[in-house]
């Protein structure tokens, strides 16, 4: 849709009598037509001015002088237009600043985040591995603008918590079975005396001369009580009443927290990238109630991770996330599991 408005309506520019014509109404159609496109095609000559609001065609001209090879099923019209930006821009003197710019020109504000080692000239960069399309073109840049005796290092991570919550409900309990003024257990089946007399009788019959039921070509039962049949029910039921305590309202306390994360990094023994690469060297550490794990994904006959798994000591999966993160070479990948308090989407 363009932004510029042009008066388009030809056909009431002519004189009232003209206008019922069905000629000067056809031609005057076309003429609008003609007049729309005009204004569509001033519209792109001014959007392809600008990096901003360039089209594809007018991007790709500009990656063709810089010797840029797109990506056209993964990369947005948007991040390429980003891309040739930083190239043009990056000129010397280089800042820790202007890299922060350009990170967030790349990646976003606030996706990222940089730790520089210095003593080890390390420069490491942490962003989200969901999908680090962008990769490519940070590693080019930061390759770019960075001192020679400084090691780059990407450090893609994975975020995958653990919600905890709490409920707490009154439950009525009614004892399905009352018989009369006798009370079963206050006295034992039998007593024994120079012979053992039984302690319950209900008529004729006494508790535990016969089974509960006797098997014929279907069970028989032996005891009944009126209308009720001893075992139809349970001994009791129990009837949920209100909710005390709502799995919203905070409870849990930081001990349990942390003492969860503690668990789960027992229980975590390796990792395996894109279903078939097992790393069993994790460095593990919890901070509060966040479990870190950190490991190295060596090089290798793949030119992308796809997927990242966290595997218990008998080979189960525990946790699985889709990624993508291009490899160049050695790459550091961070997990971390927060576990905190709270409900899902659902509210549980």
């Amino acid at each position: 849709m363009s932004n510029i408005q042009f008066d388009t309506d030809m056909l009431a520019l002519l004189p009232p009598w003209y206008r019922e014509i069905l000629d000067y109404q056809q031609i005057c159609q076309t003429e609008r037509e003609q007049m729309e496109a005009l204004a569509d095609s001033i519209q792109a000559v001014t959007d392809n001015m600008f990096f901003q609001t360039m089209d594809e065609a007018s991007i790709y001209l500009w990656e063709q002088i810089l010797n840029i090879v797109p990506n056209p099923q993964t990369e947005t019209l948007g991040f390429r237009q980003a891309r040739v930006i930083s190239r043009l821009s990056s000129r010397p003197p280089f800042t820790i600043w202007f890299l922060y710019q350009k990170l967030d020109e790349l990646i976003g504000p606030g996706r990222w985040s940089v730790n520089m080692d210095y003593p080890n000239y390390t420069l490491y960069i942490k962003s989200a591995a969901q999908n680090q399309s962008y990769a490519t073109e940070v590693a080019f840049t930061v390759n770019r603008i960075k001192p020679a005796h400084i090691v780059y290092v990407n450090t893609p991570y994975v975020e995958s918590g653990i919600l905890l919550s709490e409920t707490i409900s009154m439950v009525r309990r009614t004892f399905n079975y009352l018989l009369g003024s006798w009370n079963l257990g206050i006295l034992p089946f039998a007593t024994d005396y120079p012979a053992p007399i039984p302690n319950y009788r209900l008529g004729q019959w006494i508790l535990g001369r016969l089974p509960f039921a006797t098997d014929y070509p279907a069970p028989i039962p032996n005891y009944r009580l009126g209308q009720w049949i001893l075992g139809r029910l349970p001994f009791y039921t129990d009837v949920p009443q209100e909710i005390i305590k709502m799995p919203t309202t905070p409870s849990i306390q930081p001990l349990l927290l942390s003492g969860v994360a503690n668990f789960v990094s027992g229980e975590i023994v390796s990792a395996r990238i894109n279903g078939t690469i097992s790393i069993s060297d994790l460095t593990k550490s919890v901070s509060g109630s966040v479990l870190t794990i950190n490991f190295t994904v060596p090089a290798g006959d793949f030119t992308a991770i796809t997927t990242v798994e966290l595997l218990d000591a008998s080979g189960n999966v525990l946790t699985s996330s889709n990624v993508y993160v291009p490899i160049t070479g050695a790459t550091l990948l961070e997990y971390r599991i927060p576990v905190a308090e709270g409900v899902n989407s659902n509210g549980q």
